[in-house]
């Protein structure tokens, strides 16, 4: 399945991160928290705006700028790469007993998990 790009606009009013996808730039978008008009042009990304990720090796916080996602992010404390594309990855993931420490357990975002079984 093939990863469909998305943007994050910061709220100018509350500061929320909000997830836009490509083809939806250029119309019109509101915030998920407070529902203030949020501005989808390219160019809305400002270099100081930042994002906030948890470091899989060594659990830190990380503060991200905008700029630096897509450029090779670093962790502050233990130096490995940040997992920035797990930013951008689909929504939702199928989580298995082989690949749950990966996708749950080491997940740089917060985690929502949903369990069922067919029985």
């Amino acid at each position: 399945m093939g990863q469909a790009e998305s943007y994050i606009i910061k709220c100018p009013r509350c500061g929320a991160a909000n997830r836009i996808p490509a083809n939806r730039m250029g119309m019109t978008a509101k915030c998920g928290k407070c529902h203030e008009e949020l501005k989808t042009d390219e160019q809305s990304s400002h270099p100081e705006d930042s994002f906030k990720m948890r470091c899989a090796q060594c659990g830190a916080k990380n503060k991200i700028p905008a700029g630096k996602l897509k450029a090779g992010a670093k962790c502050g404390k233990c130096k490995s790469a940040l997992k920035t594309e797990e930013l951008f990855a689909p929504q939702p993931i199928m989580v298995t007993e082989g690949n749950f420490d990966d996708k749950v357990i080491k997940s740089p975002l917060p985690v929502l998990l949903f369990a069922w079984a067919t029985w």
